[in-house]
């Protein structure tokens, strides 16, 4: 029999994180399980298993509501550990913005914290065991069609500037800090602009936070 992956629940509500939990042993209960209220936690953890164990495979269910590296932002870090590492998003919120911006960062299933938890753990298992369709989507009213979803995928670079646009940087004070020229700076916001569906800064800011698409220090 295949050995079955390592799991980690983040959420930073102890109560969800414990009920999860419980679920999952009940479910499998010889899976290594580990939990952590906060993303670097769980990247720090990670990082660390995968040094020692480079075959080590993980399932990350991640809130996308977290403090400190939270978002989409926590989703992208999580993956640029490896191949080996995927994730899961659970969400209070599953408008269709924040759906199809978790897809476009490379999330396997999104789901909704209103959904039953007997389905929740469905789609948890799928994942462990192998069966998950990559764009799977439990919503609060049952497994929805993602397929029509705008999936925002911005590059490291956009991601980069979209971060200088949340601290009220001008396109001149992009180049200057990126050492580019203030043309590019503006084709990047251009580009960002449109892969938020925005027209202006103050509603990529909006967007950025609603996403958790930066790290918030706050």
């Amino acid at each position: 029999m295949t050995s079955l992956p390592s799991l980690m629940i983040v959420d930073d509500h102890p109560i969800i994180r414990t009920a999860l939990a419980e679920a999952v042993r009940s479910r499998f209960p010889k899976i290594r399980l580990e939990t952590a209220g906060d993303a670097e936690t769980a990247i720090s953890l990670i990082k660390t298993e995968l040094k020692k164990k480079k075959s080590a495979s993980w399932w990350v269910l991640i809130d996308l509501g977290l403090p400190g590296i939270g978002g989409l932002e926590a989703i992208t870090q999580l993956l640029a550990l490896g191949p080996s590492v995927r994730t899961i998003t659970i969400s209070g919120n599953d408008d269709e913005l924040q759906v199809g911006a978790c897809f476009g960062a490379g999330s396997s299933a999104f789901i909704s914290k209103a959904a039953p938890i007997e389905d929740t753990v469905t789609i948890i298992a799928q994942a462990v065991e192998g069966t998950l369709i990559k764009g799977t989507w439990l919503s609060a009213r049952g497994l929805a069609d993602s397929s029509a979803l705008n999936r925002i995928a911005l590059t490291d670079r956009q991601m980069q500037v979209l971060s200088m646009i949340c601290q009220g940087m001008s396109n001149r004070d992009i180049a200057d800090s990126l050492g580019i020229s203030e043309i590019t700076a503006k084709s990047h916001v251009g580009g960002i602009f449109r892969e938020l569906h925005v027209v202006s800064r103050t509603q990529a800011v909006l967007v950025a936070q609603k996403l958790g698409l930066f790290v918030n220090n706050h």
